[in-house]
C-alpha cells in the first residue's frame, strides 16, 4: 500500500530497502508504495547537526555525491584531529582516525584539520574556547611568575616554557609538562651526628639558601635537586667537621661555613644550582661534654672575677697609700680627716659630752 510521508524543514529521512541504504528525503510531502518491498524509514533532527547512525560510513564510502549534498563531510587521519565551527564559533574537536557527517542547513558548519605531530602546541588564541568546552583531549598548563615549564612529548624533553597559559595536545602524542621553582629557596639540613677528629659526637643542623638558575640542565643532570643539595651537604660538611677538634669546631664557626659552601658550589654549579649562605645554625653537644663545658666556662669567669678584684684591691691600697704620704707631709691634712671620722662618729648617737675642749675631744 502507498505511505504518506512528511519531512519538516529540520528533517531528513533516510529510505532504507531491505535492510540497504535506498536514499535520503529532503523537506517535503511523499507518497511511498511499500506493500511487499521492505521499506523502512529512519527520521533525523538535522539541529543536532552531526550524524549518529549505523549508516554514515556507506554514506561517505558509496554515495559521495549524495554526501557532499546534505552533509558536511570530516575526516580525520591517525595524526590529526578537526575543529568544527558552527556559525563560526568552536563547537567540538573531532579526534584522530575519525569519519563525521554534519547535517548541513541547520548551520553554517566549517572545520580545520590540525596536523598534531607536527603541531603538538595548540595555538594561544584557541584555549579559551577549548577550556569552554571542557575538552580532554588538550592538556592544559598555567606556569607562574618565578618559575619554568619543562615541556615532555613521549617522554623526551622538547623545549622550556616561560610563564603564561599552554595547552597540548594529547590526542596522539602524550605530553606532560613539569614546572620548576626558580625562585631563591630555603633548604634545611637538621639533625647531623659527626664525630670530630677528638672523638667528640657533635649534632649540627645547616641552612642553605639556592635557586636553579638552568632548568633544563638541573632537570636532566640529577632526578630532584633538593635530595642531591641535602646529600652534597651532608658529605661536606661531614668531612669538613670530622678533620677538626671540638675546640677549632667551636673557634673557627665562621670559617666552617666558607669552607663548606666552597665544596658545596663547586658540586651544584655543574648541574645549573646556584649556591647562595650556607651557615650552621646550630651545634648541639652530648650532656656531659656541655656539663663540661659550662665549668670550664665558670672557672674561666670566676679566674677573670677573681682577678678584677685583685686589680681594684691593689688600686685602693696604693691610693690609701699615696694618701698617708700626704699626711704624713702635712698635719692640716690629719686635721680634716680627723673632723670628719667625728662628723661621722656624732651622726650614729643621739648625745655627746665634750670635756677639755675640742682638743680633748680629739686626744
Amino acid at each position: 500500500m502507498f505511505r504518506r510521508i512528511l519531512v519538516g524543514d529540520n528533517e531528513r529521512v533516510f529510505v532504507i530497502r531491505k535492510r540497504r541504504f535506498a536514499g535520503i528525503l529532503a523537506p517535503d510531502e511523499y507518497w511511498m508504495f511499500t506493500l511487499g518491498r521492505g521499506i523502512e524509514f529512519e527520521r533525523f533532527d538535522i539541529k543536532q547537526l552531526i550524524l549518529c547512525s549505523d549508516w554514515t560510513g556507506t554514506i561517505a564510502r558509496q554515495f559521495p555525491e549524495l554526501a557532499a549534498r546534505y552533509f558536511t563531510v570530516i575526516e580525520t587521519s591517525d595524526a590529526q584531529v578537526a575543529l568544527v565551527y558552527l556559525d563560526g564559533r568552536l563547537s567540538r574537536v573531532i579526534p584522530p582516525g575519525a569519519r563525521t557527517l554534519s547535517f548541513k542547513g541547520a548551520a553554517d558548519v566549517t572545520f580545520t584539520l590540525i596536523d598534531v605531530r607536527a603541531e603538538p602546541e595548540v595555538p594561544a588564541r584557541l584555549l579559551p574556547a577549548l577550556a569552554r568546552l571542557g575538552e580532554n583531549r588538550v592538556v592544559f598548563t598555567v606556569i607562574e611568575q618565578g618559575k619554568r615549564g619543562l615541556l615532555y612529548l613521549d617522554g623526551r624533553l622538547i623545549r622550556e616554557l616561560e610563564p603564561g597559559a599552554y595547552g597540548f595536545w594529547n590526542a596522539v602524542v602524550a605530553p606532560r609538562v613539569e614546572v620548576i621553582e626558580m625562585r631563591r629557596q630555603t633548604l634545611e639540613v637538621g639533625g647531623q651526628e659527626i664525630l670530630t677528629r677528638d672523638k667528640v659526637t657533635l649534632r649540627v643542623n645547616i641552612t642553605a639558601v639556592y635557586e636553579i638558575a638552568d632548568a633544563v640542565t638541573a632537570r636532566s643532570g640529577v632526578k630532584d635537586v633538593e635530595q642531591h643539595l641535602y646529600r652534597t651537604l651532608q658529605i661536606a660538611v661531614r668531612q669538613t667537621l670530622g678533620k677538626r677538634t671540638l675546640d677549632e669546631v667551636l673557634a673557627e664557626k665562621v670559617d666552617l661555613d666558607e669552607t663548606v659552601s666552597a665544596q658545596v658550589r663547586r658540586e651544584m654549579e655543574a648541574y645549573g644550582v646556584q649556591v647562595g649562605a650556607i651557615a650552621l645554625k646550630d651545634i648541639i653537644l652530648p650532656g656531659d661534654i656541655r656539663d663540661i663545658l659550662n665549668q670550664v666556662v665558670t672557672a674561666e669567669k670566676q679566674a677573670q672575677a677573681n682577678l678584677i678584684r685583685r686589680r681594684e684591691e691593689t688600686a685602693a691600697t696604693r691610693s690609701l697609700l699615696n694618701t698617708a704620704k700626704l699626711m704624713e707631709d702635712n698635719p692640716l691634712l690629719i686635721r680634716m680627716k680627723e673632723l670628719e671620722t667625728l662628723e661621722k662618729i656624732a651622726e650614729k648617737v643621739e648625745k655627746l659630752h665634750v670635756f677639755g675642749g675640742l682638743k680633748g675631744l680629739l686626744e
